[in-house]
């Protein structure tokens, strides 16, 4: 969800649509904007739920996203999100009470980390009230009227954005700032409650020269200074907890991350259609983790090679599969497959959604002895 906060953050002027304001009554999109803000800024807590859609298209192609999750906040730093949809993010939690961000995950136990700047500006990015400060912050904008949301009385506000224009170099939301390499356009419209002045909904709509990307945002049953107990936020007590403290570096490319470690990145057997959507290098002390994501328009499947070995928590009950040089143990995870193997001191493995035997094609040159 970062990757939508950045293109909402990134949009620039729209055209309105709205039943035309009295503006000898009506208040100006400034003045509803900084109540907004004010909303959020000064609540001691709130819980909601977000719903974020996102569809890429030009005259050829029709791409896409969804996912729904329930947010939690508590001041000063208490923060979390919830996964409720689609299943691969269901029932996994993401949240940080200021000195710890923890993970957790249906299949695996608890991961833990300090938070490095890396992960903090993440989180700070995928806070609505964040998001709701630097938009305030960095915008012009005029009260284009009313508008019905979801049954609710709003007000329509077109957005000229006014801060930096730079997008993050983020690969975790279909891909959304490599289609936005060279814009064109961008509109965004904000629907703010007219009782209450919380958002009700948000838009941008991004042209480039590839297409055009729409990220819909809804925040729905929103509650103000509720009663959340501090426990929600640290990580659970009931369970076993692991730590993982680690640096994340990005690379455009798997040579460049091969470049950043000290032992050799072999490229997978990367199928016809399918594309390097991100690789990035994990450290943990002195040992790293290279991970490769690839995608095409409707799958995608991890490459991981490690002198760690982060696949430890996946129970290791599976069968065994001859693949190259290796026998590695095949591991289903409802509509996933991983395939691991351990070699040279190393773990290696590939999982996705293709099916055993195709991830076994890929994971082919991988799995080759020295």
């Amino acid at each position: 969800m970062a990757a939508v906060a950045a293109v909402l953050l990134g949009a620039g002027v729209v055209v309105g649509m709205a039943v035309q304001p009295d503006e000898t009554t009506a208040p100006s999109g400034d003045a509803i904007l900084d109540r907004t803000a004010e909303q959020y800024g000064e609540a001691d807590s709130f819980v909601g739920t977000v719903t974020v859609d996102v569809t890429f298209e030009n005259e050829t192609d029709r791409v896409e996203r969804s996912a729904r999750a329930q947010v939690q906040y508590l001041t000063p730093d208490g923060y979390r999100v919830d996964g409720l949809a689609p299943d691969r993010i269901a029932n996994t939690t993401v949240a940080t009470n200021g000195s710890v961000v923890w993970f957790d995950r249906p299949t695996t136990p608890p991961v833990v980390r300090s938070p490095n700047a890396s992960q903090s500006e993440r989180l700070e990015q995928v806070n609505v009230t964040a998001v709701v400060e630097k938009l305030d912050a960095n915008v012009s904008v005029t009260n284009q009227g009313t508008a019905t949301v979801d049954g609710e009385e709003t007000y329509a506000l077109d957005v000229e954005y006014t801060g930096p224009t730079e997008l993050p170099d983020d690969e975790r939301y279909a891909n959304v700032s490599d289609r936005l390499d060279d814009i064109e356009e961008t509109n965004l419209t904000v629907w703010v409650d007219t009782d209450d002045d919380r958002l009700r909904k948000v838009e941008a709509v991004v042209t480039g020269s590839e297409g055009t990307v729409t990220t819909t945002m809804r925040f729905e049953s929103f509650q103000f200074d509720v009663a959340i107990d501090e426990s929600t936020f640290r990580p659970p007590s009931d369970r076993q907890v692991v730590s993982g403290a680690f640096d994340r570096t990005n690379y455009e490319t798997l040579a460049e991350a091969d470049q950043a470690v000290d032992f050799p990145v072999t490229e997978p057997a990367v199928p016809a259609g399918f594309e390097l959507e991100s690789a990035a290098v994990g450290t943990q002390g002195d040992r790293a983790t290279v991970t490769g994501v690839y995608a095409n328009e409707t799958a995608e499947f991890v490459a991981i090679q490690s002198e760690q070995n982060p696949l430890a928590r996946i129970d290791t009950d599976g069968e065994s599969l001859s693949v190259g040089d290796e026998t590695v143990t095949v591991v289903e995870r409802g509509d996933m497959t991983v395939l691991f193997w351990e070699a040279d001191g190393r773990t290696y493995g590939v999982a996705g959604s293709l099916g055993q035997d195709q991830l076994a094609e890929i994971a082919q040159p991988m799995a080759v002895a020295d």
